[in-house]
């Protein structure tokens, strides 16, 4: 049987005879969430994203192959995970919105044409003052 990425990651640190801690410390990473990482409960990481960087920063300090372990929880832990269903669900308007929404509508319907006669009106006064 494969050995899970948890388990590979702490083989190799035990091979390498390093403490959590120090590589706790090295890395930036709590120490609880390495464990957490070693023991394949990720559940205890807030988030798939974080799981995936630690264990990527873990394997590379250890001088596995971090994109190749990150690939490995994917397969292992992601794949099983169950994706919800989205569904997009549009709900009709209430009656007020509706009535603000045609009141806005009926203010900008006018101005187009108030410009227009404005500017008419403004053309011809124009004309006349330049012809008397």
């Amino acid at each position: 049987m494969l050995a899970s990425v948890g388990e590979m990651l702490q083989e190799e640190r035990i091979r390498q005879k390093r403490t959590l801690k120090e590589i706790s410390d090295a890395l930036n990473i709590r120490q609880n969430y390495l464990e957490a990482v070693e023991a394949n409960q990720y559940a205890i990481i807030p988030g798939s994203v974080f799981a995936k960087g630690f264990i990527r920063n873990y394997g590379n300090y250890l001088g596995l192959d971090g994109a190749a372990l990150v690939d490995e929880y994917k397969a292992s832990v992601e794949e099983k995970t169950p994706r919800p269903e989205v569904r997009t669900v549009v709900l009709p308007k209430k009656k007020k919105e509706r009535r603000v929404e045609s009141k806005r509508k009926g203010r900008q319907g006018k101005w187009p044409e108030i410009t227009i006669i404005a500017g008419v009106v403004i053309f011809l006064l124009l004309i006349l003052w330049i012809l008397l």
